[in-house]
């Protein structure tokens, strides 16, 4: 036989409450408040059937049949709850991500409404927003100011970036870690004049440097002896020609033609007797993508000419910025 207070004591005392009460002759009906299906109703220890024995309607407890005076009718009304949504194990699969590894889809955000694929925030104006790091601890992070976005590298690392141009990845950038930067694939050449010598002429002409010590991206045409910027950009660029056993009171300069045109002249120089001239210039060009630039020299000697070498007549130049 199960007594009231023995199902109690299963539930605990803090889920139930119970109330007792001594019936007259014949009486059915007992007044008390309660939730209809929380309810088990007791006749002298004895648990009664609902719907055989007794009703309730959430205000009474109504016997089927009139007790005896004396009765114990004792009533137990239990705590309604509600449970939290269940979920079988293949629903928890696809909502919650597994610590042990796992995948996600969507937008994931961290102090933020995601507006990317990863949106990480601090709720702060100043410090860290991410570590990425190997068990050894090497790695790097990323930290922020209201004036400064950071990227650290760990301990005794360089750091790198790498491009992929459709044939493997490639490494385009490298700091040391002493902080040296080094762009192997920055666009530049030197460039020099590699046939025979050949006669100076009277006026502007194109300095023919038809060698290179180096060409860094091909932009540099040895046919035609100009470079052509692949992006727009500030450049800047060297020139330098040797004119041998020029006559006296003659004149050599250098200058840049940009796109066919002249823009910067630099120095000139007048012989005096019989004798070799140097004239050099360097300067700094913004360009854009698909200019070209070459080597003009003057001269009004039309006997003379070049000595032909790398190191006599070059051209050079790089990608600044």
């Amino acid at each position: 036989m199960t007594r009231a207070r023995d199902l109690a004591n299963l539930i605990g005392s803090g889920n139930y409450s119970s109330t007792t009460f001594t019936a007259t002759a014949g009486q059915t009906a007992f007044t008390i408040s309660h939730t209809q299906g929380f309810v088990q109703v007791f006749m002298n220890g004895l648990l009664l059937d609902e719907t055989v024995d007794y009703t309730s309607n959430g205000t009474a407890i109504t016997l089927t049949s009139g007790a005896a005076a004396g009765d114990e009718i004792e009533v137990v009304a239990y705590n309604t709850f509600s449970v939290g949504d269940a979920q079988t194990q293949a629903q928890a699969d696809t909502r919650y991500v597994n610590t042990s590894g796992d995948s996600m889809t969507g937008n994931l955000g961290v102090n933020a409404s995601p507006t990317a694929a990863l949106d990480v925030r601090r709720s702060d104006a100043d410090g860290k927003i991410a570590e990425f790091h190997q068990n050894s601890g090497y790695g790097f992070e990323l930290s922020s100011s209201q004036t400064e976005a950071r990227f650290r590298s760990g301990y005794l690392q360089a750091m790198s970036i790498t491009t992929d141009p459709g044939s493997g990845a490639v490494e385009r950038i490298r700091i040391s870690k002493e902080g040296r930067v080094t762009m192997p694939y920055q666009p530049s050449f030197g460039a020099y004049q590699g046939t025979a010598n050949y006669t100076l002429g009277s006026g502007w002409a194109k300095l023919i440097a038809d060698g290179t010590r180096w060409n860094e991206g091909n932009h540099y045409s040895t046919a035609n002896s100009r470079f052509t910027a692949p992006i727009a950009g500030v450049y800047h660029f060297s020139a330098h020609v040797n004119c041998y056993s020029i006559n006296d009171d003659e004149l050599l300069g250098v200058a840049f033609y940009v796109n066919n045109s002249l823009h910067t002249v630099g120095n000139r120089f007048y012989s005096r007797g019989q004798s070799d001239l140097i004239a050099s210039m360097s300067h700094t060009i913004k360009l854009d993508a698909a200019d070209y630039i070459e080597v003009y020299y003057y001269s009004n000697d039309g006997s003379h000419g070049f000595s032909s070498g790398a190191m006599w007549n070059t051209f050079s130049g790089y990608l600044v910025g």
